[in-house]
């Protein structure tokens, strides 16, 4: 069974993140119709980058090493609160999500993706996985975690996951 929930609502989007709509995921979107996706780069104390595996499950991907956490903003849904959905539901872990810890907004052919960066001091121990979405989760140096996003056919993030760094260290000050 996959993953995914394809009976679920979203929001749509022009390209300058205006809601246009409303349709079910499992709906084909039309050319200039853009859904919310929001990913994050979580790092330790130590600089490491918490990485997920991906469920075998998963329509897209399976069993791919992924960013940190993410997914689609249900309909209704800032930003800010679909990233503290996504963070809660994959991991268990509650971090306040504001504004200001989105670096990054990309459009893309069919989504627009908010990247976020944030810190913690939990072990992969202390969290409590969404197995449905994901297999594991582990901490990773930076050149380890490259090694493991460089997948065929998929988007390794190395940019995304450097400026999500960069961001953390520029707001620590």
């Amino acid at each position: 069974m996959a993953a995914d929930r394809l009976n679920e609502y979203w929001d749509i989007y022009n390209r300058d993140l205006q809601i246009t709509g409303r349709r079910q995921r499992r709906e084909a979107l039309q050319s200039g119709e853009y859904h919310l996706v929001v990913d994050a780069f979580i790092f330790n104390e130590h600089g490491q980058v918490l990485l997920q595996q991906r469920s075998s499950n998963k329509i897209h991907f399976p069993g791919y090493w992924d960013c940190s956490v993410g997914g689609s903003a249900v309909a209704g849904e800032s930003i800010e609160a679909a990233m503290n959905r996504e963070i809660a539901e994959e991991l268990g872990l509650i971090i306040p999500v504001t504004a200001a810890d989105n670096f990054l907004i990309v459009p893309h052919t069919r989504w627009i993706e908010a990247w976020f960066a944030f810190q913690t001091t939990e072990s992969v121990t202390h969290l409590a996985l969404q197995h449905e979405e994901l297999q594991r989760v582990a901490f990773f140096d930076q050149d380890a975690a490259q090694r493991h996003l460089h997948q065929v056919g998929f988007n390794p993030y190395t940019v995304e996951m450097q400026r999500a760094w960069s961001h953390l260290l520029e707001h620590a000050q």
